[in-house]
């Protein structure tokens, strides 16, 4: 299926991201709270469909949203998208609030997932792209026996399946955990599957 895709923040993260979804097919919008102009830099290191645009833009056009933005700013990213609804939110965030001390937000019991899918009531959310280190994810080990793997979890299969579309599109390899009571705090700061990379070998 055809999108664009948009992604909201500019930090390590979402300059991963970038990187990959450059490659694919796909229109990809990026957007960050200083405004295109601070992404010149950024978009001249990367080659493919990046395009910077403001906040509003970037609503306005991506049918997938890139949530790449630190813990704090995520309600503020849910206000700016409560008159839409439908698209798919890939939430790549972790609860840090701080690192030294090293802290995390508290999520009531909810997976991160669970948490942040509630403040996007009238949009479908999957975790996906936040158990690798923001260095792994700009450039996962390059072998031949397989791909990189990105986790995910959510409780729209429809959304999962569109996203890992655009995850083998990226190079990677998905697997999808379940929904986000199943799986979603295997892949939070502290879970199972946080901090490693895992490599799913081709048969």
């Amino acid at each position: 299926m055809s999108y664009t895709i948009g992604i909201i923040g500019s930090g390590h993260i979402g300059r991963g991201l970038a990187t990959h979804l450059a490659k694919t097919n796909y229109p990809v919008l990026i957007t960050n709270s200083r405004g295109p102009a601070s992404l010149t830099n950024l978009l001249s290191s990367i080659s493919g469909s990046l395009t910077a645009a403001d906040l509003s833009q970037t609503i306005a056009r991506a049918d997938v949203l890139f949530i790449a933005v630190p813990w704090a700013q995520i309600p503020d990213v849910a206000r700016e998208l409560q008159n839409s609804s439908g698209k798919i939110i890939v939430d790549a965030s972790n609860n840090i609030v701080s690192v030294s001390p090293f802290r995390l937000a508290d999520t009531a019991g909810k997976s991160t997932g669970e948490y942040v899918a509630d403040l996007f009531p009238t949009h479908r959310v999957v975790k996906a792209f936040n158990t690798l280190a923001a260095a792994t994810l700009a450039e996962p080990s390059q072998t031949n026996v397989g791909s990189t793997v990105i986790f995910m979890s959510g409780d729209h299969v429809d959304a999962k399946k569109e996203v890992a579309d655009i995850t083998k599109a990226m190079g990677f390899e998905p697997i999808d955990l379940g929904t986000f009571k199943q799986g979603g705090h295997l892949q939070d700061v502290g879970g199972a599957l946080s901090g490693f990379e895992l490599i799913k070998v081709n048969r």
